[in-house]
């Protein structure tokens, strides 16, 4: 099975990376924010056997490079470079699958090309502000507001103690296994590769796309969103609750709502041959061989 890697211009001039293995039907992955293509390497795995296969890396991420004008660093120019992904490949009927973050740019490039998308994934993810509701609580909007003030002030010391609390070490990873991942079931190889995604990404482009993502009500947009799409859930999921998949299968037209029981905010890696069934049971039920 061959695997193609390449790079292709966006709409302002950003290049940006991708690859592709695999042949069928194509299947469009978008991680979450800070995150690798590897986090989807259980479902590579699977579904590469039977489709193509299509992961790339954001603006300001690990291979594509950062935009020159950071105001581009928001979630509209994301779903902006899936558009320039499609046309660069001449995408047709395609499926997307999002995580996390990955999900609120499907929302907005969803309506873009309806006509190509034949059924959307959506796992773990949220269109509203991610803090509101983080570990069932908004304490967290007081930490980015915090966070955003030293930034404002104080960038390079921002910088460096972001590169400090990230980095690979037991603390990180006790707190991230705990938090992100269900520590009973998740390898710990993805937990790994989490935290060494998170400490390669600048705190600058985190913090502009964070922002952004806190800015973001996608309620209303969801109708828009007319292909059928599946919503996986993880059960324990604190990062985005189970109620805020409730509310998204309810507002998007074709929606419909899997629960991982266990499964946290990485349910993919905690469950993978779960929500990898999930996946092909919804494949199939679209009739996409």
């Amino acid at each position: 099975m061959g695997i193609s890697q390449g790079l292709f211009k966006s709409s302002d001039g950003t290049t940006l990376f991708y690859e592709v293995q695999g042949e069928g039907k194509p299947l469009v992955f978008c991680y979450g924010l800070t995150c690798r293509r590897e986090h989807w390497h259980h479902q590579v795995a699977h579904f590469s056997k039977k489709y193509q296969i299509i992961t790339f890396d954001y603006r300001g991420h690990h291979n594509s490079s950062r935009p020159s004008n950071d105001q581009h660093l928001t979630l509209d120019w994301c779903a902006q470079d899936l558009v320039d992904l499609f046309r660069h490949l001449q995408l047709k009927e395609t499926v997307v699958l999002g995580h996390s973050l990955g999900v609120s740019i499907l929302s907005k490039f969803i309506p873009k090309l309806q006509e190509n998308i034949k059924g959307a994934v959506f796992i773990c993810g949220s269109v509203t502000n991610p803090f509101e509701h983080m570990f069932h609580s908004n304490r967290m909007s007081r930490v980015h507001s915090l966070t955003s003030l030293i930034n404002d002030q104080a960038p390079t010391l921002m910088a460096y103690l972001w590169q400090k609390f990230t980095e690979k070490n037991r603390l990180s990873y006790l707190m991230t296994s705990r938090l992100g991942f269900n520590a009973s079931t998740a390898q710990e190889q993805d937990v790994l590769n989490y935290i060494e995604g998170v400490n390669r990404t600048p705190f600058s482009i985190f913090h502009s796309l964070i922002s952004d993502y806190a800015r973001y009500d996608g309620r209303s947009a969801l109708k828009d969103v007319s292909c059928p799409t599946l919503i996986l859930a993880g059960e324990e999921d604190h990062i985005t609750p189970y109620s805020l998949q409730e509310e998204m299968a309810e507002l998007i037209p074709l929606g419909q709502l899997v629960k991982i029981p266990g499964g946290s905010h990485n349910a993919h890696m905690d469950y993978p041959e779960k929500v990898n069934l999930s996946i092909d049971a919804f494949l199939n039920d679209l009739d996409f061989k």
